[in-house]
């Protein structure tokens, strides 16, 4: 890979000035994003960060979820028996992790352990360092099938 120069953009002033070794990037702007074609920075491809993102506002996005993409759609069984293998904790993180925005923070959530019990695919993923993440948003499905489950036991209960 060739050697790549950080630079700073200064699209104000007309500006591309070479950034010194060790000096943050910047983007002295202060246009907001509305949208996706918005802001101080748009990126037309794909964006590849290698560390952590974080981000001072709401992250916002849309996952497909179109029925003319998908096949062989099978009603996740059992779901009630699914969710009581997950247990919900109020917790504080570790420190010394290698996740500093983390250290010492309460927080609340599940073990990705136990979702990765579970089967369920793309709910949980393993990290270059190998630990364990999970994908909360596709929890949902599970949920919702419980939540199915319980009402036709309540309705019959109900006669």
């Amino acid at each position: 890979m060739a050697n790549r120069i950080p630079l700073i953009v200064n699209a104000s002033a007309g500006q591309i000035q070479e950034v010194p070794s060790g000096d943050v990037v910047t983007l002295p702007n202060n246009i907001a994003s509305s949208n996706k074609t918005t802001g101080a920075l748009v990126v037309t491809g794909g964006v590849g960060i290698s560390g952590a993102l974080n981000v001072g506002g709401d992250i916002t996005a849309f996952a497909s979820s179109d029925e003319s993409l998908k096949e062989n759609l099978v009603a996740i069984p059992n779901a009630i028996a699914k969710v009581g293998i997950i247990t919900g904790y109020t917790f504080k993180w570790k420190a010394d992790t290698g996740y500093d925005y983390l250290n010492g923070k309460t927080d609340t959530g599940i073990i990705a352990q136990q979702v990765e019990a579970l089967g369920l695919p793309g709910i949980t993923s393993t990290r270059d360092d190998g630990t364990k993440a999970v994908r909360y948003d596709r929890l949902v499905p599970l949920l919702i099938e419980a939540i199915k489950e319980l009402d036709a036991r309540v309705k019959t209960l109900e006669g």
